[in-house]
């Protein structure tokens, strides 16, 4: 499912797009249109100019979700952001299952798997534009020269949301510790921060978070240092448990469970009774 918003299109878009950004584009259409069925239709969901890339699969008996997005720029767009959030994680934008055996097996919370949250295993990640918080662009710098991070990250305004924001969509997805300098905003083609007109402050808008208890766990969380973007790149590396379901061991715990009921529920009966007469 695609969540997207609707972008300005004019005789200048091409123009302030760089050539690595159209190649990647040209290559994601190129890979949905040879892999999406034709009669596969997209949920489209507008959240202003920012949006996100939806997929879930089921790998043996679990389900996974993968969600990457691009959220709300800004330095003071916290509550947009946050808003672009909930937009995605509640939208109803993945095709329901209809057969209540599977929905059980596959999803959780009662879900029917058209929502994000209904799957065992969500990971999220993207240019999620959070930024660093009451902070000038000078004392950020020297933070980051003196290596201390802990300083900015106090201030980081997602950190600051998970905290103090008890609606947050992403309060209960989990994040690593960041031992990595911001990922934003660099001169393209080199180590320096933005040394434009705007000179933004530098931030860590680029994110990975999860959610699934007992299911999974992240190994490793980084930055590289590839100088074609004014963003730098973070990767993560998951262990994932899934589960498989043998039907005929299922069905014996099943009655065996229906017995140990029905052995409770006669002795609750009979108890009432005696407490009757």
């Amino acid at each position: 499912s695609l969540l997207k918003g609707s972008m300005r299109r004019d005789g200048s878009e091409h123009e302030h797009m760089s050539r690595q950004y159209r190649d990647w584009r040209d290559h994601l259409v190129r890979s949905i249109e040879d892999h999406m069925p034709m009669n596969e239709s997209y949920a489209v969901l507008h959240t202003a100019s920012m949006g996100a890339l939806i997929i879930r699969f089921r790998f043996d008996d679990s389900s996974i979700c993968l969600v990457n997005c691009h959220l709300a720029a800004g330095q003071n767009q916290t509550m947009h952001r946050n808003n672009d959030v909930t937009a995605i994680l509640e939208a109803f934008a993945l095709p329901a299952e209809h057969d209540r055996t599977l929905c059980s097996e596959l999803f959780v919370g009662g879900g029917d798997g058209s929502m994000v949250l209904d799957h065992e295993i969500c990971i999220l990640n993207g240019d999620l534009n959070y930024r660093i918080d009451t902070m000038s662009r000078e004392i950020v710098l020297k933070a980051i020269q003196n290596n201390n991070l802990s300083k900015l990250l106090e201030r980081d305004q997602l950190l600051v949301s998970k905290r103090k924001n008890p609606t947050f969509g992403l309060k209960l997805f989990v994040e690593c510790p960041i031992t990595f300098n911001p990922t934003y905003k660099y001169d393209v083609g080199c180590d320096t921060y933005d040394s434009s007109e705007k000179h933004r402050a530098p931030a860590w808008c680029d994110r990975i978070l999860y959610r699934g208890t007992g299911k999974i766990k992240q190994m490793d969380y980084r930055r590289h240092d590839l100088r074609i973007s004014d963003h730098r790149p973070v990767t993560g590396s998951f262990k994932i448990r899934v589960k498989t379901i043998i039907p005929a061991k299922r069905e014996k715990v099943w009655q065996e469970c229906q017995r140990r009921f029905e052995a409770v529920r006669h002795k609750l009966e009979q108890e009432a009774k005696y407490e009757f007469y």
